[in-house]
């Protein structure tokens, strides 16, 4: 998971090195610092995304979103002998 999260961080910085938009810059660094706080403890666990925070992504963050859920999935599903954790597999649309 570990090795996911890294290149994952790494790509949203690049992606967002040639933001020029104030508020964006802000609040993409806001977010990310939160983040990092609650990487040190446990609090994250469990933790339900805010449906204020979801209503205010764009359609290409909740895509991303999306390939990130699937992408931890597979990566717990694997440590499980490939399973999916109950919830079917990949198959299911």
């Amino acid at each position: 998971m570990r090795v996911l999260g890294d290149e994952y961080v790494k790509g949203e910085f690049r992606a967002h090195r040639e933001v020029e938009n104030p508020m964006h810059i802000i609040g993409f660094l806001t977010e990310w610092q939160l983040y990092a706080q609650k990487l040190e403890g446990s609090s994250w666990q469990g933790e339900v995304l805010d449906k204020a925070k979801i209503d205010k992504m764009s359609d290409q963050q909740l895509g991303q979103l999306y390939e990130l859920m699937k992408a931890t999935r597979e990566l717990e599903g694997e440590g499980e002998g490939g399973e999916l954790g109950g919830e079917g597999g990949e198959g299911k649309k």
